[in-house]
């Protein structure tokens, strides 16, 4: 099976290295050709066009970082759309963007899957994400080995829009654990209790789980980035517009985008992981 992937940031690059050791032959784009040149090494064709991408390919995998580089995407591909092509994309975009890019492929009778990933590079790696499906997931069901190499479950929720807003929802309960873990260790911190303390306490608790999901990541001098923070910003940014547009109040996830936004400002961490968000709670940023 030949597979085009769009993108190959953490995710993307993950997704491709993946696939070649599962024996799909993999074309690889980026705007930035450097960052996709690296996979040359592990078999990957590295193209200089989504169109020369596109040659021979069953199935596009997009996997870009916002509605915008979604659409330059999606628009050059149903522009050089090659026979019996799949369109998955497995980005994580405002449920507005997903509909359109649904109509703008069905319109081209091109099969469309909005199809986010929960999980990271490791996961990816592993074949252990889970996915959320939305649009012409019956399409991509043929294509059953595709599935099978990245994924540990996929569940379908309808359509295109729906996917996304699920996506979305749940990174807002993820963020909201991870802010709140942090702004927990400030305060008891700013009244002499080490994170270590906090720790030990929040095991015996039904926190243990958070803890032990962000616990030592919040603390770490260094992490290696599973999430950038600008992108976190963006995902609840999104989620309020999305919350906009059916007239729901969001106050809370409104709040998560301000922090995380504000944090995404300072360039020293702007491109790290997003529980460095706990050092500009901190104020050492």
């Amino acid at each position: 099976m030949s597979v085009a992937v769009f993108g190959t940031g953490l995710i993307g690059s993950n997704i491709a290295r993946r696939l070649l050791e599962r024996g799909f032959r993999v074309s690889v784009w980026n705007r930035s050709y450097e960052k996709a040149a690296s996979l040359g090494q592990f078999g990957a064709r590295v193209t200089k066009s989504i169109r020369e991408a596109l040659e021979g390919a069953e199935i596009a995998s997009i996997n870009v970082s916002d509605d915008n580089a979604s659409l330059y995407v999606l628009e050059n591909i149903l522009n050089n759309l090659g026979n019996d092509l799949v369109v998955v994309n497995h980005s994580t975009v405002t449920p507005l963007h997903s509909r359109r890019a649904y109509e703008m492929s069905t319109r081209k009778n091109c099969p469309y899957i909005a199809l986010p990933i929960m999980g990271g590079p490791k996961e990816a790696m592993s074949g252990d994400l889970v996915g959320i499906a939305g649009g012409d997931y019956d399409k991509l069901v043929t294509h059953k080995d595709y599935i099978d190499a990245l994924f540990r479950k996929v569940h379908v929720v309808g359509s295109p829009e729906e996917a996304s807003a699920v996506k979305l929802a749940i990174n807002s309960v993820y963020f909201s654990a991870m802010i709140g873990l942090a702004e927990a260790l400030v305060l008891a911190e700013g009244w002499g209790v080490s994170p270590e303390k906090f720790f030990e306490i929040g095991q015996d608790l039904w926190i243990k789980s958070i803890i032990e999901r962000y616990g030592s990541r919040l603390i770490a001098e260094e992490y290696p980035v599973s999430f950038k923070l600008r992108l976190a910003a963006k995902d609840m940014y999104y989620a309020t517009v999305a919350g906009s547009e059916k007239g729901i109040s969001l106050p809370h996830i409104s709040s998560m985008a301000q922090l995380l936004l504000s944090a995404s400002m300072r360039k020293a961490i702007s491109e790290e992981d997003y529980t460095r968000v706990y050092k500009f709670l901190k104020g050492l940023v």
